[in-house]
């Protein structure tokens, strides 16, 4: 790796503690346990991550697990200033710190910060320029949508957000596109009209998708989950640009409040 890493993604495992209320995977629950992490060690930096944003430099979720011992909170950051803070933070927590996830009490466990073989196949990190400039354009790509994902596109006459909740490729690529954009340094950027048009020569070749929902608070969101399998354009230069945003959905999230608890997506590789 040539470039000194501004993403990271973490996979924290937290154990219930006691015989209070069973955990519950809320969005605004993990964006807050985050949020009070943060606030531990860097105060002025949680009230900035807080704070109203077009593309927040983070992602919060819980992934999806069998097991009920445990309870794995995804974290990615997309700065480098970041990094400092959270670790800081999770090491003053260490061994089995309690935190909170709405109203569930958690012990701190092991913390994952690399990919496979030896870690998660959600952690890992890399940079923008890393990943830009080393991809090897697919002909196919596949990714995961692990929780509720919806596309927001446009506004109602009432002012609602309309979302999108098929995993088209003209809806996946240019919300990725328009989020690279967002937190990548000013030359890394891509053409968003590029992004379109390879994505309307994009193909879904396989999916196995399904609805569901994520309670946010005020109510359940509703979205999409499942695999789904891109056949990308045959044109080189579109194809390297598609493949360079599947690879970075593993940090950046796709779509809506990916801080809290939607968009979790990763490229998935042919063992899985």
């Amino acid at each position: 790796m040539s470039a000194f890493p501004d993403l990271y993604a973490f996979v924290v495992e937290l154990r219930p503690l006691g015989n209070g209320p069973a955990p519950r995977p809320q969005g605004q629950g993990a964006q807050a346990l985050f949020l009070d992490l943060v606030r531990q060690v860097a105060p002025d930096v949680s009230e900035a991550l807080h704070a109203d944003a077009q593309s927040k430099p983070y992602t919060v979720g819980i992934l999806p697990s069998r097991r009920r011992d445990v309870v794995l909170l995804r974290v990615s950051l997309l700065h480098s200033d970041l990094f400092q803070p959270f670790v800081q933070a999770l090491l003053r927590q260490m061994p089995g710190g309690e935190l909170r996830l709405g109203q569930a009490r958690l012990a701190l466990g092991d913390v994952i910060g690399t990919p496979p073989p030896q870690g998660h196949p959600w952690a890992g990190f890399d940079s923008f320029a890393d990943l830009y400039a080393r991809v090897t354009p697919a002909h196919t790509v596949t990714l995961e949508f692990a929780s509720a994902t919806a596309i927001g596109q446009g506004s109602r006459a009432d002012g609602r957000q309309r979302l999108n909740l098929l995993p088209t490729p003209e809806a996946i690529f240019p919300s990725l596109g328009r989020r690279w954009n967002d937190l990548a340094p000013q030359d890394l950027t891509f053409d968003m009209e590029q992004v379109r048009n390879a994505s309307l020569d994009t193909m879904v070749s396989h999916h196995r998708i399904e609805s569901t929902d994520i309670s946010l608070g005020k109510g359940p969101q509703k979205g999409f989950v499942g695999i789904v399998a891109y056949e990308l354009p045959a044109d080189p230069i579109q194809a390297r640009i598609l493949t360079t945003l599947a690879d970075a959905a593993l940090f950046l999230g796709v779509g809506i409040k990916t801080a809290r608890g939607m968009g979790l997506c990763r490229r998935m590789s042919n063992a899985g």
